[in-house]
């Protein structure tokens, strides 16, 4: 009896426990300095007790938001009783400046915890006219007297040697189109305890095409390292794939960080705010070689391997039937094309669905690009599908390289739906009379006015020239149909507005459900295609100096160039920018639409 009694006590225990930590886990509380100067900017701080899954957007009242929100994770183990308790904290540090004196109300942040919205406090802080940091600097002197010696000691000073930023890249003479890995790492020497930078995005990159490598949610590698006899702790603060689009010397705009510096100073240290700035990094980009470079090369570089599938390749006249041609390998897979396939003349053949499968979680981008095609064959007969070709430049032998799908045979039977002529149309009906000789006939008989002869009159002739007439029209639209699949840069040209619509359809949809990575790729190849398509100049050649040049060429008015460039550089901007992401994408949605709609009435 005593043991099922310990036993109940020991649930009934661990059910209070669980319902005291859920309750501690949403836990959330504000806190700000309780004065500051008009002039001054002060340190809000929200923190909770569990990550949570979206940080709302905020409305400050009175105050400005100069950066933030940065974050900073800490957890404890203590022993109380006996018993080991553990704790964690998240803190969300906003930096505000006043713009109204008086007593003001810095409302609270909105977190979303478990699936529901948790608010914290709002804060009341009282803005006056005097410095408050002087204040209180000039109240620590006048204590001095009850101070330790460390803390009455003159602030140490920051030399340039204590917080360096440098940038890495994995290569200096890349050739045009191959990865290299741009590393920036951040040192801290002993005179540095902390910095919190604010902000962490790469500017605009021209001639580069970026990926950011890695899981934003992870935590930062931390190494040691000893430079001119000088230890420093080392953080790895992001990794970037880049792809050179042109040849020639490329410069990598350094990366600027603002943020939170903590100096040991007397017995807490004191922060200051700080800008640092790493290295700027040069890249000799080699062309690719001009000798065995194919026709149909596609300017990707990389290891690429390719397959095919056909879902079945018996079947009726207007069944449908699914080819998938899938590419997968490391480089820059967003710039593949469709792959040039010439089908039979009777088959009904969709454009292709394209399916990404992008992995950049790690050291470098790889995955696989498919495009699936629906083809329904009108006809009955046996039909071959001819193979795809993709072609590209092998980093491990330096040379290209051709890959090659297998081509499939198309047994195609005649379906219920099919218009086909019998022979049996032809033939009359024969009558077998009784009797060949008839009866005479003995009674009156009726006489009426024999009608005119059918045979001659106008309807006649039309109903007998129709045929020759609806003949020679379906010549005439077959000859323009083959000749517009003969000329393939009037054919993208013509289909280049409906792909790119199509395009930002899907971004749509992706704007929608708020997949903002996926958004940015389809609004970058609805845009990029559509150049490439419209004014027929090729994938590899696209960067914004040689669509600036070739669109000058093409007789584009500087105005359009112009409105093209700064889309691209806007979604570029969005895709790393702060703040309300939906009405960023939103925006950038509504430019190319404007910027398509545009080129089209021209």
């Amino acid at each position: 009896m005593r043991i099922k009694l310990l036993k109940v006590t020991f649930i009934l225990g661990c059910i209070f426990l669980w319902s005291i930590a859920s309750l501690k886990a949403q836990e959330c509380k504000a806190t700000a300095p309780s004065k500051v100067g008009i002039n001054e900017s002060i340190q809000y701080t929200v923190r909770v007790n569990e990550k949570p899954s979206k940080v709302a957007a905020q409305d400050f009242g009175t105050f400005t938001l100069q950066s933030g929100p940065s974050t900073s994770y800490s957890s404890s183990t203590s022993w109380v009783n006996g018993q080991v308790t553990s704790s964690t904290e998240y803190s969300y540090t906003y930096v505000l400046r006043p713009t109204k004196l008086g007593e003001q109300t810095i409302p609270g942040v909105t977190f979303v915890l478990n699936g529901k919205q948790v608010k914290s406090n709002s804060v009341k802080v009282v803005v006056t006219q005097e410095n408050q940091r002087a204040q209180q600097q000039q109240a620590q002197r006048r204590s001095s007297f009850w101070d330790f010696p460390e803390m009455t000691a003159p602030p140490r000073e920051i030399s340039k040697d204590d917080i360096m930023l440098k940038a890495f890249a994995s290569k200096s003479n890349p050739y045009q189109g191959e990865e290299v890995i741009v590393t920036h790492k951040l040192y801290l020497s002993n005179n540095i305890h902390n910095f919190q930078p604010t902000n962490n995005e790469l500017p605009s990159q021209p001639d580069l095409w970026t990926y950011t490598l890695g899981n934003p949610d992870a935590e930062v590698k931390h190494t040691v390292e000893n430079l001119n006899g000088k230890r420093y702790e080392v953080y790895e603060l992001r990794k970037t794939a880049v792809y050179p689009q042109k040849s020639g010397t490329i410069t990598i705009t350094p990366l600027e960080l603002e943020g939170i510096v903590t100096i040991p100073s007397g017995f807490f240290g004191r922060q200051e705010k700080m800008t640092i700035k790493s290295n700027s990094v040069t890249l000799n980009v080699k062309p690719l070689p001009t000798n065995g470079k194919p026709a149909n090369f596609s300017g990707l570089v990389g290891t690429f391997s390719m397959k095919s599938s056909l879902t079945k390749d018996e079947m009726e006249s207007n069944d449908a039937t699914n080819l998938l041609i899938t590419i997968s390998g490391k480089g820059n897979l967003q710039l593949i094309e469709n792959p040039n396939i010439t089908f039979p003349n009777d088959f009904d053949v969709t454009e292709p669905t394209i399916n990404d499968k992008i992995q950049t979680g790690g050291s470098n981008v790889n995955g696989s690009r498919t495009f699936e095609y629906v083809i329904i064959p009108r006809v009955a007969g046996k039909f071959t599908i001819p193979s795809a070709e993709f072609t590209y430049f092998d980093l491990s032998s330096n040379s290209y390289k051709t890959l090659t799908t297998e081509s499939y045979e198309l047994t195609v039977a005649k379906g219920n739906n099919e218009e086909s002529v019998s022979n049996s149309s032809y033939q009359k009906d024969i009558q077998i009379l009784d009797k060949d000789i008839r009866y005479i006939k003995t009674k009156n008989t009726s006489c009426y006015k024999k009608k005119a002869p059918f045979f001659g009159t106008p309807m006649y002739l039309a109903l007998l020239f129709s045929p020759l007439f609806v003949f020679v029209i379906l010549l005439i639209l077959w000859r323009k149909r083959i000749q517009s699949r003969e000329n393939i840069a009037q054919l993208r040209n013509k289909r280049a507005n409906k792909v790119a619509l199509k395009r930002l359809k899907t971004a749509k949809k992706m704007l929608t459900e708020n997949k903002e990575e996926a958004f940015y790729i389809e609004i970058s190849r609805a845009l990029w295609g559509y150049m490439s398509d419209k004014f027929h100049i090729p994938i590899a050649d696209l960067s914004m100096d040689t669509v600036r040049q070739r669109l000058t060429e093409k007789g584009v008015s500087d105005e359009d160039i112009e409105q093209f460039i700064h889309t691209l550089n806007e979604c570029e901007f969005a895709r790393f920018a702060p703040g309300d992401s939906a009405q960023l994408m939103s925006n950038l949605y509504n430019s190319s639409i404007q910027f398509i709609t545009q080129i089209e009435k021209k």
